[in-house]
């Protein structure tokens, strides 16, 4: 029986982390190594990218159901701390960028292949952002450190594993926009790997990319 629950468990984390990252990280690969092609998304994408999303979240949560488990697992309930939280986070964030552009002050962090951000703000843009955190952070972040925690019995394995994962699909940015973006996740995975708290996690999420969105849009 225990065999049996094990393999279901880990048929699920194949099958949710396949459909979820295995289309992201091959198109921001491509984008990686064709940089001049951009990325243009018309706002119908961002229609099928929110449905594309939302049916990886959908997905994982029939998974949880099918094991008898819940979202509650990833502390998905909002407490007050929750915001603290996500005030520390941020600036845990924005201290270690500081201190490594002071380090390496010519580092070329401007992201490229980011003209989706630019268009002016739409329904199904406005949907992507909003939901876009929480696809994210739901599934690479909480669900995936739960998973490789109960597999690898290691905490260092699952945050490596969860960055990387997570890191690998914002490759489509430059590699150094990418690096910049991946030390956000290591903070991100460790933070939840020590309080299985993912609601400060979406917050902070959340902000950066409206931050963006407005920051970039219609220029």
């Amino acid at each position: 029986m225990v065999n049996r629950e094990a393999r279901k468990r880990l048929i699920w984390l194949i099958v949710v982390l396949c459909f979820a990252c295995a289309w992201p990280i091959t198109k921001s690969t491509y984008y990686l190594f064709h940089p001049s092609h951009g990325v243009e998304v018309s706002n119908l994408r961002f229609g099928v990218n929110v449905i594309f999303e939302l049916v990886a979240l959908i997905l994982l949560g029939v998974s949880l159901k099918s094991q008898r488990r819940g979202f509650k697992e990833f502390g998905f309930t909002f407490k007050l701390s929750d915001l603290g939280y996500a005030v520390l986070l941020y600036f845990l964030f924005y201290v270690l960028e500081i201190v490594v552009f002071l380090f390496i002050p010519h580092l070329n962090s401007e992201p490229q292949n980011v003209e989706f951000l630019k268009r002016d703000i739409t329904l199904f843009y406005f949907l992507f952002i909003l939901v876009n955190p929480f696809f994210e952070e739901v599934i690479v972040r909480a669900y995936g450190i739960t998973e490789f925690l109960h597999f690898f019995k290691k905490e260092e394995i699952a945050v490596l594993v969860s960055t990387l994962l997570q890191t690998s699909y914002h490759l489509y940015q430059g590699v150094i926009p990418a690096i910049i973006n991946g030390l956000l996740f290591f903070i991100f995975s460790i933070f939840f790997a020590k309080k299985r708290r993912i609601i400060p996690i979406i917050l902070v999420h959340g902000f950066f990319d409206i931050y963006a969105m407005l920051l970039l849009h219609g220029t």
